[in-house]
């Protein structure tokens, strides 16, 4: 098993400070030498992560730019592979890393970095089950493209429910509840692509989101969008009908209470079903009680609920359902 170094080419010093303690410490690691002239850089990149075991990440305001750092981040992360942050800028705080390392343990010094590394590369070499999954995640069949992507859904998704639940948003709490969602969204991903797959009806990926406070769902339509879902706005019940007496989608968000009414997201709901018996239509509203998810069921909705995560399995799960119809 061997170390995968992620760092800008900016930094070659940093590199070459971190190879030399771990030769000393008598770790392996992944040399960019290795790459192969004439071939897929991108290519050989997805295959030395593959083939590593931890990633050392040389943290300075040039990496934290780079979209390589934090594709080859992502997929670390993604296929549940360590990460030692090695604090070369020693003007960078916590909270400026990514969300997806905020709150992992960080080192200034490379002594510790090395021997940390030499210990995790030990016990990645001890069979289990958890390292057993190591190197076969499809977050590496995935495009740099993608991985952002993949990272930005799982943080958004996550700002979502602590905003949500009222968590702390601090960086221990985002890279937690990120990590968790990014399950979640990798998922989306898996199947927004199979339900894409072999059509061009372009309808199955929009969502029509109906809420006149549009503002205050940013953080799940950024989620839904890095599944590769786009989305058509409406302020009300009526501009939603028009907008749907001439397009179709793939689902249909709502919320209850606007400025015409107490219910209208009900009021959305009783004239589609007059015309539409098909479209996934869901209620995303304050409200998560029992009762009111039974009467947004009888009335012909396919679920109900103020839980960001709650509605991100739900329009999934849809999705496939729709691509049979």
């Amino acid at each position: 098993m061997r170390v995968f170094i992620s760092h800008s080419f900016e930094n070659k010093p940093e590199f070459d400070n971190i190879v030399d303690a771990l030769v000393l410490a008598d770790v392996p690691y992944w040399n960019p030498a290795d790459v192969k002239p004439g071939g897929s850089l991108r290519d050989q990149l997805r295959e030395a992560v593959e083939h590593c075991s931890l990633c050392i990440f040389v943290a300075t305001h040039r990496s934290l730019k780079s979209s390589w750092c934090g594709a080859e981040l992502g997929a670390f992360w993604g296929a549940g592979k360590p990460v030692i942050v090695y604090l070369a800028d020693s003007s960078l705080a916590d909270e400026e890393l990514p969300p997806i390392v905020q709150g992992d343990v960080w080192e200034r010094r490379i002594s510790r970095v090395a021997a940390r590394a030499k210990e995790l590369i030990a016990q990645s070499a001890e069979p289990s089950g958890q390292n057993s999954r190591i190197g076969t995640s499809p977050v590496g069949d995935m495009t740099v493209d993608q991985l952002e992507k993949l990272i930005v859904g799982a943080v958004s998704l996550a700002a979502a429910e602590g905003k949500t639940e009222g968590r702390d948003a601090t960086a221990s709490a985002i890279g937690q509840a990120a990590r968790s969602a990014a399950g979640r969204v990798l998922e989306g991903i898996r199947t927004t692509g199979r339900a894409a797959t072999g059509t061009t009806d372009s309808w199955r990926g929009r969502i029509l989101w109906v809420d006149d406070r549009p503002d205050n769902n940013t953080y799940e339509r950024q989620a839904f969008e890095a599944m590769g879902l786009s989305f058509t706005l409406a302020l009300s019940t009526q501009e939603a009908l028009t907008i749907l007496a001439n397009e179709r989608f793939a689902a249909i968000i709502s919320d209850m209470g606007r400025k015409e009414g107490p219910k209208e997201g009900y009021a959305l709901l009783d004239a589609l079903r007059a015309a539409d018996a098909r479209t996934p239509f869901f209620i995303y509203a304050g409200s998560n009680a029992p009762e009111h998810k039974r009467e947004a069921s009888q009335r012909g909705a396919q679920g109900s609920t103020n839980r960001p995560d709650e509605l991100f399995d739900m329009v999934v799960q849809a999705l496939p359902q729709q691509d049979a119809a």
